[in-house]
């Protein structure tokens, strides 16, 4: 069993071997993540219960159709889904050698096209009301809300700024290790660049990240005053922990086998330590208030609630994790763009540096700062750059100022 995979255990507490060897099949299957993993046990697990509760304790492998299309008008009236994924009609068909007319149940949906995506991003606008009145807590006008109770509203909102401002998954953003910080020594540069290991990234793919100075400093503000009180509250325990070497780089198990630190798997980073026995902190970046090490579904959680008090205020915003994802990458697509086109029609260009600068793809640079294996998955991002018309209109601006200067 891979650290972090899911199972399922039957009412009677078995052990369904049929049904977890799904879970065990996923990564050959390209589902990676362990969210993706989670996000199936959670649906097989209510397929399952609505089976045994509704459907006189029939299992997954006993459901027929019949079974789906009541599990769909179900999952309609208790809010699970707002539709059902398929319509259904009656026709009568003849039996065969006979004149009888039989009803017969079929499945009439049909998808008339292929979708251009489902990727969900919000405009800086609205982000900013979801970080501000969600996550810290505030009121839509800015001021402080005195009924707020909220104890990590600046936690969490710090790490909706990591992840909006470099494009990380909730996985990669959460798995960071004090040690993968990377020092702010690129003078005149707004933001630094640090190595994203494999063994954290979506497909086993290192890439390069860059994240903004002022992000960076938050981060390191973070480090010293909320992280710091936090890990001092309790000595950590954790099974079979992983010390760091005082040198760095590597870490030191309990066996004295020494293991480099890019090799670490999000799961092994949870038992990484450093310090001392007796005087040991989690080097994970993002701990608790206890000083643990904070989960994916922690973070989950204080979006809900982040978008569920936008709501109280008649916000109209749906943010998880990978909508900042998407966010990151419907801004910086544009502004790749735009740096490219400014490029192209440089008036200082006399040796035709432009022609070869035209030739360099956005997409492709996109491909690398989100990690994707290939240029399509990075394709979606165009489909949106008409709908962002915010980043539209500022870029139009950006080249009308250009031009403008140009010709005084």
């Amino acid at each position: 069993m891979i650290d972090g995979m899911p199972f399922i255990l039957m009412d009677d507490g078995s052990y369904d071997l049929h049904l977890n060897r799904f879970f065990r099949a996923c990564p050959g299957m390209g589902a990676r993540s362990p969210n993706t993993w989670r996000s199936y046990a959670r649906d097989i697990l209510v397929w399952a219960r609505f089976l045994s509760e509704r459907r006189g304790g029939k299992t997954v492998w006993q459901a027929d159709r019949h079974d789906v299309l009541a599990f769909h008008r179900w999952a309609v009236e208790e809010g699970i889904i707002a539709t059902s994924p398929f319509s259904y009609g009656v026709t009568l068909r003849r039996a065969v050698g006979t004149r009888a007319m039989l009803a017969v149940t079929t499945n009439r949906a049909r998808e008339r096209a292929p979708r251009l995506h489902d990727m969900r991003y919000v405009d800086l606008g609205r982000y900013l009301l979801f970080r501000d009145v969600g996550l810290r807590g505030r009121l839509p006008d800015g001021t402080d809300d005195p009924t707020w109770r909220g104890r990590n509203g600046e936690r969490n909102a710090l790490f909706a700024e990591l992840l909006v401002t470099t494009g990380l998954r909730l996985t990669e953003g959460g798995s960071l290790l004090l040690a993968d910080l990377p020092r702010a020594t690129e003078a005149g540069s707004r933001s630094v660049v640090f190595d994203l290991p494999g063994a954290v990234a979506k497909g086993g793919r290192p890439r390069r990240v860059r994240i903004p100075r002022r992000v960076l400093a938050l981060i390191n503000d973070y480090i010293d005053l909320e992280r710091a009180v936090s890990s001092a509250r309790s000595e950590p325990a954790v099974t079979n922990p992983l010390w760091l070497a005082p040198e760095g780089g590597k870490i030191v198990a309990a066996a004295g086998k020494r293991v480099r630190l890019d090799r670490l798997t999000p799961g092994e980073r949870r038992r990484v330590l450093i310090g001392t026995p007796g005087k040991a902190q989690h080097a994970l970046l993002w701990l608790t208030e206890g000083g643990r090490p904070l989960p994916a579904a922690t973070w989950e959680a204080a979006f809900r609630r982040a978008c569920a008090r936008c709501h109280r205020f008649g916000i109209d915003v749906n943010v998880s994790p990978h909508t900042l994802r998407h966010t990151f990458a419907v801004n910086m697509l544009s502004m790749l763009i735009r740096e490219q086109i400014g490029a192209v029609f440089d008036p200082q260009d006399r040796h035709g540096a432009a022609y070869r600068r035209i030739l360099g793809d956005p997409l492709q640079k996109l491909q690398h700062l989100l990690g994707h294996a290939s240029v399509t998955s990075t394709y979606i991002y165009l489909d949106s750059l008409a709908e962002a018309q915010e980043l539209v209109d500022t870029a139009a601006d950006r080249w009308a100022q250009d031009t403008a200067g140009d010709a005084q």
